[in-house]
């Protein structure tokens, strides 16, 4: 194996670990929320003050806006989001603030143990929703499954207590129902967030659910006069709540999803229910019956039996035309993180065909092409706008390039592009989309060098894939790229070489 292969399955493995830390991260994170929840919903003050739920919304939400709003910075502006994200976002916060207060006002009649199971009820609704909104179908192996998740997440905790309590309505088993009804809406939230994480920045995601979140549950406050009240010695506790076990819960299981994909991400986020019994024992002092054991067994071995299914659910929720699965162009450009293509790169290198093409446009004057030195030879590059990274030919309100069909060959290849490694020459891509294995890309770089302008960039290659420049595009822009294979030399063509 080469030390090329070995360098990209290093990259992979530290992608997939990291992927791996941080849905555990988010998944003790989000067991801290019953144990640090409870405590502070059952608190009364001396003078007869309890918290209310939705003012503990609100504060979270607001903690989280905030703290999120300095290290999104380098997020794109929300002018440039699209109406159909922000629409998106908006409802993902009104979901997920919604699901958070149900939690609330259940968890302040139920026990942090039944809250920990009972809070993966939004694995039964995710699956419920591909069912009927999407129109899936359970095969039969996966339907006893999905059955030990229900009886282990619902039917087991729900019966016993209503077997304990003689068939009536406590507030103990309301509390339950409460908490479960709260996983329909957090099943709405996942689904939906699944359309963005891949178009907009997860650190902007959750800025904006956020704010929404806490701005929707002020106004349900006004509407109803229920009067915003704390105690300020509950504020570090209601701090530390709102900053990992929503913030950066949220955050990381957003990361995690785009770094190890759906079936991993959810499989290992269901162990928050363990973490929150586990934390339940510690702090709470809780106790876990044997029917607390029973549903964690039932649920967890449905998780585990379902959990290609519960992958599978966001090909359905964001469906990819079926040459995309391999992957195209289309699916870069879908999923891409950076969105700088044509705004923040170093200009593309014009070729003699290239200067032809925009020739015939009327598009090859001193206003668009410059010259530059790159290892003592001359070179036309396109001229980027004044006082600006952006291309000449970048179309800023259509955002598109103005010259598409005619644009340069360098352009075209783009995210691929060739290194020097080891003293040979190498195609490698630009990993603008972590979750492709790259095994697809032979097609289009076989198309590549099969195009007849590309003997012009092979006679050229010594400044085509000039270190210093490709040093430089990596620190500015902080991209990493993925190694493919060697370039074919044998396709270098007998004709004269032209010039500049």
């Amino acid at each position: 194996m080469s030390l090329i292969e070995l360098a990209n399955i290093k990259t992979k493995l530290n992608s997939a670990r990291s992927g791996y830390v941080f849905i555990l991260i988010a998944a003790a994170f989000t067991g801290l929320i019953h144990s640090l929840s409870k405590p502070l919903l059952s608190y009364t003050t001396p003078t007869g003050m309890e918290l209310n739920p939705l003012t503990l919304a609100v504060i979270i939400y607001l903690i989280n806006g905030v703290f999120f709003t300095p290290i999104r910075k380098d997020s794109e502006p929300i002018s440039k989001m699209g109406r159909r994200n922000l629409i998106l976002i908006t409802i993902i916060g009104l979901a997920e603030v919604s699901g958070l207060v149900l939690y609330f006002f259940g968890l302040r009649q139920s026990t942090a143990v039944n809250a920990s199971i009972l809070t993966n009820g939004e694995i039964v609704f995710s699956i419920i929703i591909a069912l009927t909104i999407f129109r899936e179908r359970l095969h039969k192996k996966e339907f006893f499954p999905f059955l030990a998740i229900i009886m282990g997440i619902i039917l087991l905790p729900v019966c016993y207590e209503l077997v304990q309590s003689k068939m009536t309505l406590t507030d103990l088993l309301f509390g339950n129902l409460l908490i479960l009804l709260s996983g329909a809406f957090c099943a709405l939230d996942i689904t939906l967030c699944k359309f963005v994480t891949g178009k907009v920045d997860p650190k902007r995601i959750t800025q904006l659910v956020s704010f929404v979140g806490a701005a929707f549950v002020l106004c349900i406050m006004a509407s109803f006069h229920i009067p915003f009240q704390v105690d300020l010695t509950q504020l570090p506790s209601i701090a530390v709540l709102g900053l990992l076990g929503t913030g950066m819960a949220t955050f990381l299981f957003l990361t995690a999803l785009k770094l190890i994909g759906t079936t991993r991400t959810v499989l290992l986020y269901s162990t928050n229910f363990a973490f929150g019994v586990i934390f339940a024992m510690l702090f709470l002092h809780e106790s876990i019956t044997m029917i607390n054991l029973a549903s964690i067994v039932l649920a967890s071995a449905g998780i585990y039996l379902l959990r290609n299914r519960l992958g599978s659910i966001e090909e359905q929720t964001n469906p990819i035309e079926e040459q995309s699965k391999k992957g195209s162009f289309k699916t870069l450009c879908e999923s891409c993180q950076h969105h700088g293509c044509c705004t923040s790169f170093a200009a593309p290198l014009l070729f003699p065909t290239d200067v032809d093409r925009l020739k015939d446009i009327g598009k090859a004057a001193k206003e668009h092409i410059t010259e530059t030195t790159i290892q003592g030879k001359k070179v036309k590059t396109l001229k980027k706008k004044e006082n600006s990274t952006q291309c000449v030919f970048w179309d800023e309100s259509q955002k598109k390039c103005s010259v598409y069909k005619n644009r340069p060959f360098d352009c075209i290849i783009y995210p691929f592009d060739i290194f020097k490694i080891d003293e040979k020459y190498h195609w490698i891509v630009y990993s603008c989309n972590p979750q492709s294995n790259w095994e697809w890309s032979e097609t289009y770089l076989q198309m590549f060098e099969n195009n007849p302008q590309f003997h012009e960039i092979l006679e050229n290659i010594s400044v085509f894939s000039n270190l210093d420049e490709i040093n430089r595009l990596r620190k500015l822009d902080d991209m990493s790229y993925v190694v493919l294979r060697q370039v074919n030399l044998s396709k270098v063509l007998n004709n004269p070489q032209r010039s500049y």
